[in-house]
C-alpha cells in the first residue's frame, strides 16, 4: 500500500506529466545546465532566457519564473525585473531563490527593490540568507550557511518572512522548513485534504499561531522535509537545482502551491538518498574498468536520473 506521502507525490508528478510547464530560468551561470536538465527530469520544459530585450516575449509564453541572483549582473537583475513583472500581469508563480542575498548590497538592494515591486510566491534561502533578507544583514560565509537554529527558531523565522512578504518561505537545509501564512479555516481545510491523502504533506503542522513584535497573531501552514544525503553539500548547484524543481512542481499546480513546494522538496531529499545509496552500489563493483570510484560528478549525475526515475513512478520516495 503507498503511503500517504506517495499518494500525494504521484498527484503532484500527475499533474506535471499532464501539463509539462514551461518554466522561464534567469538562474545561476555556474548550474544553468544542470537547473535545465533537472527540470526536464520532472517533466518540465525550461528556457533560459537572459537578455532584458526578450523578455516580455519569453515570460508571456511561460508557466513558471525561476529567479536566482547567484551570479549577478546589472543586466541580469534588469532582466529579472522586467520578466517578474511579466509574471505577475500573467498570474504565474515566482520563484526567487536569494542565493547569497547577504554577501553584498548590490544583491540585497535588489532582492529588497524586488520583494517591494512585485509579489513573489516562494522566496528561498538557507538559514543564513533568510535571517539576512529579514535582518538586512550579512552573509559572512559566502553562499554557505554559517547561522544556526533549533526547530522551532528556524520555523518561527519563515513564518516572519512569509508574514512580511505575503508568500511561501522556504528554509533549506539538512532539515527543510516551509512556512505560508493561511486563515483559520484554510488551514483546517488543507489539513482535511491532508489525511485523506490529496493534500499537503504528512509532517506538516496545520494552523500554527505565531505572534509578530506587536503582539498580532496569525494563522500558519507550517512544514519540515527531512532526507537527502550529506553528498549533496559536495555539489555546486543542488539549491539551484532545488529551484528549479520547485518552480515546475508550483507551475504544474497552481491552485496548491504550498503542497506543490512541499512535493519538490520531498523529491528532491528522496533523490539525494537514492542517488548517494546507487553510487555506493557501483562503487562496490568488481568490473576491473573502474579505476577511479564515484565521487561528486557522478553524484551530481545519479542525482538528476533519480529525480527522473522519482517523477517517472520508478522508485519511491525515501
Amino acid at each position: 500500500m503507498n503511503s500517504r506521502k506517495e499518494i500525494q507525490m504521484n498527484n503532484f508528478i500527475e499533474k506535471l506529466k499532464l501539463r509539462s510547464p514551461l518554466i522561464h530560468n534567469i538562474t545561476n551561470m555556474v548550474t544553468i545546465n544542470d537547473v535545465a536538465n533537472i527540470e526536464l527530469a520532472c517533466g518540465g520544459r525550461p528556457i533560459m532566457a537572459m537578455a532584458p530585450q526578450e523578455m516580455d516575449e519569453v515570460t508571456g509564453i511561460c508557466d513558471g519564473l525561476n529567479l536566482n541572483i547567484g551570479t549577478p549582473s546589472e543586466e541580469r537583475f534588469e532582466a529579472m525585473r522586467i520578466a517578474a513583472r511579466m509574471a505577475v500581469k500573467k498570474n504565474i508563480p515566482i520563484v526567487l531563490d536569494m542565493v547569497g542575498v547577504g554577501v553584498s548590497r548590490f544583491r540585497m538592494d535588489f532582492v529588497m527593490s524586488l520583494l517591494d515591486e512585485v509579489h513573489v510566491d516562494v522566496i528561498k534561502g538557507n538559514l543564513s540568507e533568510v535571517k539576512a533578507v529579514m535582518e538586512h544583514g550579512r552573509c559572512d560565509g559566502g553562499v554557505e550557511v554559517t547561522d544556526t537554529a533549533d526547530e522551532s527558531d528556524a520555523k518561527a523565522l519563515a513564518c516572519r518572512a512569509a508574514l512580511r512578504y505575503g508568500c511561501i518561505c522556504v528554509i533549506t537545509g539538512e532539515t527543510d522548513y516551509v512556512a505560508e501564512l493561511c486563515d483559520e479555516v484554510d488551514c483546517y481545510d488543507n489539513n482535511e485534504r491532508s489525511l485523506m491523502g490529496t493534500g499537503v504533506m504528512d509532517n506538516c503542522v496545520v494552523n500554527v499561531v505565531a505572534s509578530d513584535a506587536d503582539g498580532h497573531t496569525y494563522n500558519y501552514r507550517v512544514g519540515s522535509i527531512t532526507g537527502g544525503h550529506p553528498m549533496m553539500k559536495r555539489v555546486t548547484g543542488t539549491g539551484c537545482m532545488l529551484s528549479g524543481l520547485i518552480c515546475a512542481f508550483a507551475a504544474a499546480a497552481c491552485d496548491d502551491k504550498y503542497g506543490a513546494v512541499m512535493a519538490a522538496l520531498s523529491c528532491m531529499k528522496s533523490a539525494g538518498g537514492l542517488a548517494a545509496s546507487d553510487m555506493a552500489e557501483c562503487g562496490r563493483g568488481t568490473n576491473s574498468c573502474h579505476f577511479i570510484k564515484p565521487g561528486n560528478a557522478s553524484y551530481r549525475d545519479r542525482l538528476i536520473d533519480a529525480v527522473y526515475h522519482i517523477c517517472d513512478g520508478d522508485y519511491e520516495l525515501m
